[in-house]
């Protein structure tokens, strides 16, 4: 067998060149192709039939392993493509398109419903036994040379797909594996007067694990600070040291690829578009604009990122933490500073130390800008969740609490939001409408309705009308 394969790749080889030189190889308007097996050297009585080999594109008969084109765009894996030999022509071959290759090209839900499948189900029937309906216009073209399967499949049938953006059918849940993510920064300080050395090692990062589908994290955060007095180096007295490490969140997630959101288990904090925000202990289930094409991603996704300002007197660091859990910390020199590289889905109220080189700290909030509960035309916006509030040390406080919200996009520009969270003792209600207005920002008013029993007292909140105008 492997002498017979070297043999006919050379004979092949040999008609091709024939064919370009204009050798005894005769082609029809027909595109079919006849060779001459005389110019084979045919050991004994030995006869190959190569009229199979006469019409353009013809394959053998086996499996190759193809790159596949879908409208001239590459799918990032390669498969392993088997052609099988018609029932009806056994002059004919056809390309098995398999259930998962299939998967891969984007077809829109209800078409890849309506497919019908041959060969135990594992081939596209639409190649093999053609009937009407099943992917009319849809054309298969190989490539050996390029090791290639070329694919056309008219737009109509194909979900929404961009140089910058996939649909669902092409995403894949990655690589098992474990993370260590880490971030530290170091300061020494020393005063001439007054003799003091100081040194100080702060950091902070995320450890954890991907498991198929599910994100495993932890969150840690630490700090090692030596102080001594220059007075009298043998006096170990003079000297303090204060260290700590804290796990500030465990949590873990992952994507609904159906539902375009993300359901996250564990430590969190409420980040509301509508009420304000907690740190809890529980699950939710939310939009993630992520996995919806740019073109349909909410207008706060666009989003205003947190930006921070202030002013150092000297070198510092900066540190910018949010209900106790560190999530920035950098190094600036003196002078103003301006920090813009926090990520865009931070929210609420920050908290900023400036530690000086002289050892002075200056401490203060900053309250983010954010966007209106903003979503595009016809699309939906939502977050649920529930659980118990928890404060830093990792002890629940309260009781069980259930909330949720959403945004629909109803016209161009215009959304209507509105929102619940309750718990035992604490209920509130909100609702409002927000306008887009371009390059001028947003614009967005909204009702309040709440109700708190507190030592068998009620207390209510009523008619409260907000019109937050973030503009750019």
């Amino acid at each position: 067998m492997p002498n017979h394969s070297n043999f006919r790749l050379r004979g092949i080889a040999c008609y091709i060149a024939l064919a370009i030189s204009g050798g005894s190889v005769n082609a029809w308007a027909d595109d079919s192709i006849q060779f001459d097996p005389r110019f084979l050297e045919l050991k004994g009585d030995t006869k190959i039939d190569l009229g199979k080999f006469s019409k353009k594109g013809y394959v053998d008969a086996g499996k190759y392993n193809l790159r596949v084109f879908i409208n001239k765009q590459s799918l990032s894996d390669e498969y392993d493509i088997n052609w099988y030999v018609s029932e009806n022509d056994p002059t004919k071959t056809y390309a098995c398109l398999t259930p998962e290759l299939v998967a891969a090209l984007g077809l829109k839900e209800g078409i890849a419903k309506s497919l019908q499948w041959t060969h135990n189900d594992e081939c596209l029937k639409k190649f093999f036994q053609p009937s009407p309906g099943q992917l009319d216009g849809m054309e298969v073209e190989n490539d050996l040379s390029q090791s290639a399967l070329l694919l056309t499949v008219p737009q109509a049938y194909l979900e929404y797909t961009s140089s910058d953006w996939d649909p669902p059918s092409r995403w894949d849940d990655g690589i098992s594996g474990l993370i260590a993510d880490y971030s530290l920064n170091a300061q020494t300080r020393h005063q001439e007067q007054g003799g003091e050395d100081s040194h100080d090692i702060s950091g902070n990062g995320t450890v954890g694990a991907n498991l198929g589908a599910w994100r495993f994290r932890a969150d840690w955060q630490s700090d090692y600070q030596h102080t001594r007095s220059n007075d009298d180096e043998d006096d170990s007295s003079n000297s303090t040291t204060s260290k700590n490490w804290d796990w500030s969140r465990y949590y873990a997630w992952r994507a609904l690829p159906s539902l375009k959101a993300k359901l996250s288990l564990g430590e969190d904090y409420l980040n509301s578009d509508i009420f304000d925000g907690f740190n809890y202990i529980g699950s939710s289930v939310s939009t993630d604009d992520q996995m919806l094409p740019p073109n349909l991603r909410g207008v706060a996704a666009l989003g205003y990122a947190p930006d921070v300002s202030g002013v150092a007197h000297s070198s510092a660091k900066v540190t910018i933490s949010q209900m106790g859990r560190v999530l920035y910390e950098t190094q600036v020199p003196a002078g103003p500073f301006r920090i813009q590289d926090i990520g865009d889905s931070v929210s609420g109220t920050l908290h900023v130390r400036v530690e000086e080189q002289n050892g002075q700290v200056q401490e203060y909030d900053v309250t983010t800008a954010s966007m209106p509960f903003l979503t595009r035309q016809g699309q939906v916006r939502y977050k649920v969740m529930m659980g118990r509030p928890e404060d830093w040390n990792h002890k629940t406080e309260g009781g069980f609490f259930s909330g949720g919200e959403a945004s629909w996009g109803v016209a161009d520009g215009w959304s209507l939001y509105g929102g619940a969270l309750a718990d035992e003792h604490y209920q509130s209600a909100a609702m409002g409408v927000g306008r887009d207005l371009a390059q001028f920002g947003a614009l967005a008013f909204d009702v309040t309705h709440s109700h708190v029993n507190l030592d068998h007292d009620s207390a209510y909140g009523k008619g409260k009308l907000d019109g937050p105008t973030p503009f750019a």
